[in-house]
């Protein structure tokens, strides 16, 4: 007979959720990559939030100090993303950097490390915003 192997001794399992909740994946699509690749294991969303919590993975980590994010903050800001919006270089903290902070935390950094980046975003995203608004007012 062969040995049954539980989930929480299943090291794939958690290494699997660890890069879903990095990529910051929805609950919904969590649990169908999960179904598809384990079968084997029982799966609702409420099981899916039990083994989480087992695991001790969460979508958000209160916990990380904040000079590690400003050192991420500050790498991102200095490279390609020194134009990336608070909501991209969230993401990219998380996928990149392996920080799963708050977005406001994020937006708070990037005003603090690059204040003139930030006002150069905000007028490019202005200036987008009230093209599209003449183009549509203009032939509606």
């Amino acid at each position: 007979m062969a040995a049954r192997v539980d989930w929480q001794e299943d090291e794939n399992l958690r290494d699997d959720l660890v890069k879903y909740v990095r990529q910051n994946l929805r609950r919904k699509e969590i649990l169908d990559l999960v179904q598809i690749k384990y079968p084997m294991y029982a799966w609702s969303p409420r099981t899916l939030t039990r083994r989480l919590q087992y695991f001790r993975i969460q979508f958000t980590d209160y916990s990380v100090d904040i000079d590690d994010v400003r050192e991420a903050v500050e790498e991102e800001m200095n490279g390609p993303g020194s134009l990336l919006g608070y909501r991209a270089l969230h993401q990219k903290i998380r996928e990149v950097h392996g920080l799963s902070v708050p977005r406001n935390l994020v937006y708070a950094m990037m005003t603090e490390v690059n204040p003139q980046g930030l006002i150069i975003y905000i007028i490019l995203f202005l200036s987008k915003f009230l093209y599209y608004l003449i183009y549509y007012v203009r032939f509606m």
